[in-house]
């Protein structure tokens, strides 16, 4: 992903260069500095037809995206407590948002799952980003105009709950398996967060290709018990209307500014 170089010694500038310059490694710094930076050119009104503060924006992304990549790859011990909540309803609204996202572009996302309710336990935010990872993935990796995502619930005993939760994405296109292999041995790659988060999980990906489609499935075991707190998910129109958003973070290497 190319960004324009950002030069010049007005305040905004400066603030963005000493941002870009705090390490990953100082997460509490580096999110301070991005999220104020990225409020005041939130604010600014020329930020739609200013190609510099539209650069500036899109590294600010760009770099909390390098950020949650690099915590998820170092990650050690299995995610938070889960949540309860409805997880076909926030797949959705993922691919809703992803939709109007990517549309500008030429691209679109289609969800198909059942239509029954889905309440599940599970790391609701880590969800969230295996689901727009593989979307941005495919948006940048094949040149299909459709992104497809389907969900299917593996679901058993008494109260039918969902018991493992298979995601899968395909696009029209060709998959480098070299390339994603190179790209899962190094650190902080999209792809090695994607395959330590899975398997923290407990659970599996698998990459192949069918029919002229490259596709990436998923499988999550979903935890069992109860107790868990529910947890309100942010529907389309909320992600969309917060820029800072999880949509935006995961997919800036494929949208511009929006």
């Amino acid at each position: 992903m190319n960004v324009l170089l950002t030069t010049g010694s007005d305040p905004l500038s400066t603030d963005f260069r000493r941002a870009m310059d705090i390490p990953l490694a100082e997460e509490q710094r580096l999110r301070a500095a991005l999220q104020a930076l990225m409020g005041e050119l939130l604010t600014r009104r020329d930020l739609k037809y200013d190609p510099k503060l539209q650069s500036m924006l899109l590294a600010c992304r760009l770099r909390l995206r390098s950020l949650q990549n690099l915590l998820l790859c170092e990650k050690r011990e299995a995610p938070p407590p889960y949540h309860r909540y409805e997880l076909r309803e926030l797949t959705e609204d993922l691919c809703a948002a992803a939709d109007l996202l990517l549309h500008p572009l030429g691209r679109s996302v289609r969800f198909e799952a059942p239509e029954k309710p889905a309440e599940a336990l599970c790391a609701p935010r880590d969800f969230s980003w295996l689901v727009l990872e593989l979307i941005c993935n495919a948006a940048r990796h094949c040149h299909g105009e459709e992104i497809r995502v389907s969900m299917d619930l593996k679901q058993h005993g008494r109260f039918r709950r969902p018991q493992a939760c298979v995601l899968t994405v395909e696009c029209r296109g060709s998959l480098d398996l070299e390339c994603l292999h190179a790209a899962g041995t190094h650190n902080g790659s999209g792809v090695s967060a994607l395959l330590r988060t899975v398997w923290l999980h407990r659970g599996t990906i698998l990459w192949l290709q069918r029919d002229g489609m490259s596709v990436a499935a998923v499988r999550l075991p979903l935890a069992g018990g109860c107790g868990a707190d529910w947890y309100d998910a942010p529907d389309y129109v909320e992600l969309l209307s917060d820029q800072c958003s999880q949509v935006y973070i995961a997919l800036a290497p494929v949208i511009a500014m929006v």
